[in-house]
């Protein structure tokens, strides 16, 4: 626009040099696109001749019965403009919709909604991809079989005629129930891919979760309190980092189909209409100001704030601050004392409330019992009514359902496999995890992996933003109260051939690690070593020891990287915290310092690391690129490109080696076994990598080294 008017000016200018008398402008056409083919099939006669009822597969549109090109018509209802809906453009005609799969983002900039196309769809590709029926091109896949996929834009246009000006008021939204989704082949022919609205519903997580996470797509559920329905986002959407709406309202979408189940797609959050939430409400609860503004008016409702302290023994009426205990030790656990700060002790800015006695309430909050809880975050609902002739709440008998809370009090065991959140990171922290970005923009997240059932805890930098320093650490844990005081856990990892991602494990000394002050000691434990392609197998960590800590600490599983081609992917499930595991192989106390180099005990283990330090005897080497199968414990024959290494000289067991590979330079030179036949059964320390080397667990990119 900023260059049309710059043009237009200078052709004023122009004008007004050569008359001032010619001032009359003709405004430029406007181009309407008018398709020259017309439709002579219906959208679902045309899904009906072509239906199967397998999950996938591909046929070819021919001609009608009496020989003529097959045409249909419809206006746009989908728009990836949001970036939700990926590389589909989907038409609607009175009778149903189609999805056409084209490789090409920002569609909506060639297809508007409403627009009208005319499609000529003879020799076109249809079929099924999962069980949605699409336009495409074929894909074989050996795990599906024919698949109908992405066509190129080119191949599109070459069939699709726009015809006239885009009119979205002609699209027709079905207003539908979740219950009244059809199972008939003829309804779901009818209704795949249909710009449907379900009215009166809530998502399940409205108000607790996001739509999705960054570059991860997530299913939220929506729900008319009879059935539910999966909202899928893209983790490109623009608006994937929303929360979740609250309350009850409609929404609207493209309606897929995946594997036999219906999914809804939004093309923006604007599909989604939900009133705002009231004040005092769960999900837009008063503040402690706006409950004390509000005493005596009759309100009730939910108030939020921090708990700062409880009614002082002897105290029926409360005028001072010497009237409430602001610290522990607490004496009486029937009142609960909240402000809408942590550190506030001034009882003219706080309300009071009793706890109900044998209440679930009482039972988790009062400080006499619980006095961690001294600053915790809690919703509380009742009637903003004066207590101890002070601002408070009433009416509250402390059900589940009158209060909302998590404690911040120590825990003394942790048994987390991470199969109760429903895939959702934020129900995990909703338990007291802790989720901590000091740097980039990726986080933790949950997968639940189909194949065995199982969910865990996973981090990559994966199309992320470096550098990335990223934490997930348990609840505190009262390291006084432990059965055991042990650590466990499982991780597994894919490389992709990632040279800067490093995972670590901490013990903290409080759950943010960006706090100057929170120490922070890294424990020695056996991670997974990451194998040339694919995932590693899940490694035992070892029964951690934590006998050198007392009293409240917290355990943090931390990912970083920088500037990478790819980055690795870590996985963690199975976390014990005062309990040992089972099987848990035996972690020595070496670090991989110089003072404490690794061992080919630590090493077959599965310790993992960079700039380490290792150490052993040289008992033999590899003489393919396999040492599992082609170990040699001798000097004869010997290659320059590595060397096994064990705990003592005498061993002829792989399975108690790691290999040391080597690459041209002084190491190899000094250490190789064809070189120097006489390093057989010698002791040494190397610097360096650890890694899959020769195809066993090993060390490489060396750059230091010792003979002893």
């Amino acid at each position: 626009m900023k260059h049309f008017k710059l043009y237009l000016t200078a052709l004023l200018f122009a004008a007004a040099g050569i008359t001032s008398c010619e001032d009359d402008w003709d405004t430029p056409p406007m181009y309407v696109p008018q398709a020259t083919i017309e439709a002579n099939t219906s959208i679902y006669d045309l899904k009906d001749q072509y239906w199967f009822d397998d999950n996938n597969g591909v046929d070819t549109v021919g001609l009608t019965a009496s020989g003529e090109h097959v045409v249909i018509k419809g206006r746009v209802i989908s728009s990836d403009e949001a970036g939700n809906v990926y590389k589909n453009l989907v038409i609607q005609d009175e009778t149903a919709a189609i999805t056409f799969s084209i490789n090409q983002n920002s569609l909506y900039t060639f297809y508007r909604p409403g627009q009208e196309i005319v499609i000529d769809v003879t020799d076109m590709y249809i079929g099924k991809y999962a069980g949605l029926q699409q336009f495409g091109m074929p894909e074989y896949k050996e795990q599906f079989g024919w698949q109908t996929t992405f066509m190129p834009l080119e191949h599109f246009k070459l069939h699709a005629q726009p015809n006239g000006m885009p009119e979205p008021d002609k699209i027709n939204t079905i207003v539908t129930t979740i219950g009244e989704l059809p199972t008939t082949k003829e309804g779901i022919i009818k209704m795949q891919s249909q710009l449907v609205r379900f009215e009166n519903v809530k998502f399940e997580n409205g108000g607790k979760a996001t739509f999705a996470e960054e570059e991860v797509t997530k299913s939220q559920n929506i729900t008319d309190g009879n059935a539910t329905l999966a909202v899928r986002t893209s983790g490109y959407a623009n608006f994937y980092s929303k929360t979740l709406p609250v309350g009850e309202g409609s929404v609207t979408g493209i309606l897929g189909y995946f594997n036999g189940s219906w999914q809804l797609t939004l093309r923006s959050y604007e599909d989604c209409d939900f009133p705002e939430p009231e004040e005092g409400s769960e999900f837009k609860p008063f503040s402690v100001a706006s409950a004390i503004a509000a005493q005596g008016q009759g309100k009730s409702g939910w108030v939020k704030g921090y708990i700062v302290g409880a009614l002082a023994p002897g105290k029926s009426e409360i005028t001072s601050n010497g009237d409430i205990e602001w610290k522990a030790p607490f004496t009486l656990p029937n009142t609960i004392v909240i402000a809408d700060a942590p550190n506030v002790n001034d009882y003219t800015k706080c309300i009071v409330m009793d706890l109900a006695q044998g209440s679930e309430l009482r039972e988790k909050v009062n400080l006499p019992v619980n006095p961690d809880n001294l600053g915790a975050e809690i919703s509380l609902k009742g009637n903003l009514e004066k207590v101890y002739g002070m601002a408070g709440i009433t009416g509250n008998g402390g059900s589940a359902g009158e209060f909302i809370f998590t404690s911040i009090a120590a825990v003394t065991s942790i048994d987390e496999n991470f199969d109760t959140y429903s895939n959702e990171i934020n129900n995990l922290v909703a338990k007291g995890w802790t989720l901590q970005r000091v740097k980039g923009n990726k986080d933790w997240f949950l997968k639940f992996f189909e194949l065995t059932s199982n969910t865990y805890a996973s981090i990559t930098g994966y199309k992320g933003k470096a550098p990335f320093d990223t934490w997930l650490i348990t609840p505190a844990i009262n390291v006084n109260g432990l059965a055991e005081k042990v650590l466990n856990f499982r991780t597994q990892v894919n490389g992709y051939g990632s040279k800067t991602s490093v995972f670590e494990v901490y013990v903290l000394t409080s759950n943010n690690p960006s706090d100057p002050n929170c120490q922070m000691t890294k424990l020695n434990v056996k991670l997974p070593v990451a194998p040339s392609s694919g995932y590693s197998d899940w490694v035992n960590s070892g029964n951690i020891d934590l006998s050198a800590y007392s009293g409240k600490i917290w355990i943090g599983w931390r990912y970083q990287a920088t500037e990478d081609a790819e980055y690795a992917t870590w996985c963690l499930d199975d976390v014990l915290v005062g309990k040992k595991g089972e099987d848990a192989p035996v972690v020595s106390d070496n670090d991989g310092s110089f003072e404490k180099p690794y061992n080919a005990a630590d090493i077959v283990g599965g310790v993992a690391g960079k700039d380490v330090w290792t150490t052993g005897y040289i008992v033999g080497f590899a003489s393919t690129s396999d040492a599992a199968s082609s170990a040699v414990f001798g000097s004869e024959g010997a290659k320059k490109l590595n060397v096994l290494v064990a705990d003592s000289p005498d061993v002829k067991d792989v399975t108690k080696c790691y290999s040391v590979g080597f690459s041209s330079g002084a190491i190899r030179d000094a250490l190789n076994l064809q070189e120097n036949p006489g390093m057989l059964g010698k002791k040494i320390m190397v610097k360096g990598e650890l890694m899959k080397v020769f195809g066993i667990n090993g060390i490489k990119n060396l750059t230091e080294y010792k003979k002893l």
